[in-house]
């Protein structure tokens, strides 16, 4: 009996050991920079002309840091999204995720655990998508203006527009934070024999800041719809 009275008091007395142990074990563990970027990607084609259209994706890009956002990267680390896992490329993470265009997701939910125990789990939301709606991958055979036009789901947001010879990389018409839905490129403009490629992407980031003790500070989530298209002229 004396003997499981000593027992039960160590017992006892280990008890709120173990929870000090815990917690200091979470004060003093290194917080993580975490920036995660997603981009709800509409191709409407490839430089290979007609593979992949309609290509509809979530492109999500996260880097991870020990203590902040100057520290050395964290690699063997399991991050998920959508049933994927993603890959660690030189100092980041990254996955391209394909969706469904007739059920786009309005968010999604990504989870990362580290080899050092931080773990972290958030439903992103995908507030919007941005679609180029002209031009559609083709070949152009003339010299015609060419009526490059978007739209939002909802929600609409000025946009960068940029089109380029993808071959030379000579830039044709550039527009920043505009909040056109439609612009014209005289067809002078156009270079012939080569791909041209059209991106339209939002110039605003729909930021969210991330707060906890494990997490340094500046961690964010990043939201930046876009949409492109490539063309062939003769």
């Amino acid at each position: 009996m004396q003997k499981f009275a000593v027992s039960l008091l160590i017992f006892l007395f280990l008890i709120p050991l173990s929870i000090l142990s815990s917690q200091e074990n979470q004060e003093n563990a290194t917080p993580v920079f975490i920036r995660i970027t997603v981009y709800p990607t509409i191709s409407l084609s490839r430089y290979d002309y007609n593979n992949d259209i309609d290509l509809y994706e979530i492109r999500t890009y996260i880097e991870l840091r020990k203590e902040s956002q100057l520290g050395p990267p964290i690699q063997g680390t399991k991050i998920t999204a959508l049933g994927q896992t993603f890959d660690f490329t030189n100092s980041h993470y990254e996955k391209r995720i394909r969706v469904d265009k007739e059920q786009l997701p309005d968010m999604i939910e990504i989870s990362i655990h580290t080899e050092e125990g931080f773990e972290f789990k958030e439903k992103v939301p995908i507030p919007m998508w941005l679609t180029l709606k002209e031009p559609r991958p083709q070949i152009l055979e003339d010299k015609s203006d060419l009526k490059v036009s978007w739209e939002f789901s909802q929600y609409k947001l000025p946009v960068n527009v940029n089109i380029y010879d993808f071959k030379s990389g000579d830039s044709i018409e550039n527009e920043n934070h505009t909040d056109k839905t439609t612009i014209i490129i005289p067809g002078e403009q156009i270079p012939s024999e080569t791909i041209i490629r059209i991106y339209v992407i939002s110039s605003w980031f729909l930021k969210h800041y991330l707060h906890g003790d494990d997490k340094a500070r500046g961690s964010e989530i990043n939201i930046i719809p876009w949409s492109q298209v490539f063309l062939r002229t003769r």
